[in-house]
């Protein structure tokens, strides 16, 4: 008898993000994503789907708080300590990635397919331990001229990735990019 040996489900980490033309996410920290296009919307939920988890940070889930509500979702945040954990949905987990192992994590959970929807800390997360897989960035026709960046790190880094599709979702001019980590195989 042949038996095909079940190879183990690799981990798949892709990240969501919504900008502007000149690289901003929001306006400040505590900024609702009002801004973004009815068809970035329809999109981002229906990616969300696919996925057992979503990653935030914890000024991005305070943002998105309502939208989140039906999902498994945890929350990067130093402040553990700080928050009332009887007012949140079971399905909520606050995580301090600093302290925790984070794959030691999302294994004992049972998590294979995590999204990504930031802020700028959390991305970075991902991009430096290598596990980011996919990302997903949709170009809204404004230029902010300040406010928070895609990215944020300390320190100077670069990552290649390969853009795989293009698409322009609206006649408004709000495009769809999808880039596939051109550094790394998935090595969970």
């Amino acid at each position: 008898m042949n038996r095909k040996r079940k190879l183990p489900r690799k981990f798949s980490y892709v990240a969501y993000v919504a900008g502007s033309i000149d690289g901003r996410i929001a306006e400040s920290s505590l900024s609702k994503i009002d801004w973004t296009s009815k068809e970035d919307s329809n999109f981002f939920q229906n990616s969300l789907k696919k996925f057992d988890a979503v990653v935030v940070g914890y000024n991005t889930y305070k943002a998105v708080e309502t939208q989140l509500k039906k999902r498994n979702t945890i929350v990067f945040t130093s402040k553990i300590n700080d928050i009332n954990k009887t007012e949140l949905p079971s399905s909520v987990t606050f995580f301090n990635p600093r302290t925790s192992d984070f794959k030691k994590f999302i294994k004992s959970q049972n998590y294979k397919k995590i999204a990504i929807l930031g802020g700028p800390k959390v991305y970075n997360f991902f991009l430096e331990h290598k596990m980011l897989d996919e990302l997903f960035v949709t170009i809204e026709p404004y230029v902010f001229t300040a406010g928070i960046p895609m990215f944020s790190s300390n320190k100077f880094q670069k990552y290649k990735f390969s853009l795989i599709i293009v698409k322009r979702l609206n006649k408004k001019g709000t495009i769809l990019l999808k880039y596939k980590n051109g550094n790394q195989s998935n090595q969970n």
